[in-house]
C-alpha cells in the first residue's frame, strides 16, 4: 500500500493505472513497443514496476518535476507510485519499448540474488535523486549490451504476443537477465559519475538503519530511533525502506525477533515468556499471534515439531 510520502495532496488528482488496466487477465506483466504520438502520455503514476528502453529517436521524460531528453539507448526505471509521463521531442519521432511488472513476480530472485541490489539501486533510489542532482537519469548503454538488451526485449514481446507454453517462465527468465544486465550497467556507470557519493549516502542510509535494527531488535525501538540513524525525512526513509526491504519497518522489526524466538525455540528449554521477552516483544499474547501469523502454529506447537 502507499506510504505517506506517496499519498501528498499534490498527488490526489494524477490517475494511477493498475495491472488489470492492461486486459491480460491475471497475468502479472505487460510488454509492448510502441511509437510515441504527437500527445505523448500524461502525467501518471502505477502500482507496478515499469521499465522503459528508447528503441528509436529521442522523446522527452518527466519525473520528479525535472524534464529530460532520452535517445535511443536510454533505459529508465518508473518504480511503484512515482509520478511520471513521456513526450515526444519536436523534431523527432520515438520508438518506446515498455515492461511493466507487478514486484511480487520476482521477490524470491531479489532474495536470493545479491546481484540484483544494484538494480534496486537504479530502480528506487535514482528517480527521487535526479532532483537533487538536477542530472538526466545516466544510464544509456551502447554496443554490444545495446543489442543483448535489444534481443531480450524483442524475444521477451514475441513470447508475451504468442503465448505459447510455458511462456511465463521463459519471461521471468528474460526480465532477470535484464535486471542483472541493467544493474551492472548502473554500477559501471556510477564508478565513472561524480555523483557517486550521493547515491552511496542514500544507499548507505538504508543498510545502517538495517543493520541498526538488526543490532537492537530486543530493544523498545520505534522508527523514529531508525530515522535518526539513517539521517533522512521519515516519508523517505519510509519510502526507500520499503521499496528495498519489501517490508515495512515494524514488519521488518517483527520479522527479525519472530526468527530469533524460533531459535530459541528450537535450540532451548527456556519459557515462550521468557523468549518473547527476549527478542523485544512485551506483550505475550501478542507475541503468539505474530508467531503463528508468520509459521502457522502456536510457539509451543512449533517447539515440539522441531526441537
Amino acid at each position: 500500500m502507499p506510504l505517506d510520502y506517496l499519498d501528498k495532496e499534490e498527488y490526489k488528482d494524477i490517475h494511477m493505472y493498475r495491472m488489470e488496466d492492461n486486459r491480460q487477465g491475471d497475468i502479472p506483466f505487460f510488454i509492448a513497443k510502441y511509437k510515441l504520438s504527437s500527445q505523448g502520455t500524461t502525467m501518471h503514476r502505477h502500482e507496478f514496476m515499469q521499465i522503459n528502453y528508447v528503441y528509436k529517436g529521442r522523446a522527452k521524460h518527466v519525473v520528479n518535476k525535472q524534464e529530460f531528453d532520452v535517445i535511443k539507448g536510454d533505459i529508465f526505471v518508473i518504480p511503484p507510485y512515482v509520478p511520471h509521463m513521456i513526450m515526444p521531442a519536436k523534431d523527432m519521432d520515438a520508438e518506446i519499448f515498455e515492461f511493466e511488472f507487478n514486484i511480487d513476480f520476482i521477490n524470491e530472485s531479489f532474495d536470493s540474488m545479491d546481484t540484483m541490489k544494484s538494480f534496486l539501486d537504479f530502480a528506487y533510489i535514482e528517480p527521487f535523486l535526479v532532483s537533487e542532482t538536477q542530472v538526466k537519469p545516466r544510464l544509456n548503454i551502447s554496443g554490444s549490451i545495446q543489442v543483448e538488451v535489444e534481443n531480450i526485449l524483442n524475444e521477451a514481446l514475441r513470447e508475451f504476443t504468442e503465448r505459447e507454453d510455458s511462456y511465463i517462465l521463459l519471461i521471468k527468465s528474460l526480465l532477470l537477465k535484464l535486471l542483472v544486465i541493467v544493474g551492472r550497467e548502473f554500477n559501471a556507470s556510477l564508478e565513472k559519475s561524480d555523483d557517486q557519493p550521493l547515491y552511496i549516502r542514500h544507499r548507505d542510509a538504508i543498510y545502517n538503519a538495517i543493520k541498526y535494527i538488526e543490532e537492537n531488535y530486543t530493544e523498545d525501538i520505534a522508527m523514529d530511533d531508525v530515522v535518526k540513524v539513517s539521517m533522512l525525512s521519515q516519508s523517505y526513509f519510509s519510502y526507500l525502506f520499503k521499496s528495498i526491504t519489501r517490508k515495512t519497518f515494524v514488519e521488518y522489526l517483527n520479522g527479525i525477533r519472530i526468527s530469533k524466538a524460533m531459535e530459541l525455540l528450537r535450540t532451548t528449554d527456556r519459557r515462550v515468556l521468557d523468549i518473547c521477552l527476549d527478542v523485544g516483544f512485551n506483550n505475550v499474547n501478542h507475541f503468539n499471534k505474530l508467531f503463528k501469523q508468520h509459521t502457522g502454529v502456536s510457539p509451543m506447537q512449533y517447539r515440539k515439531k522441531y526441537a
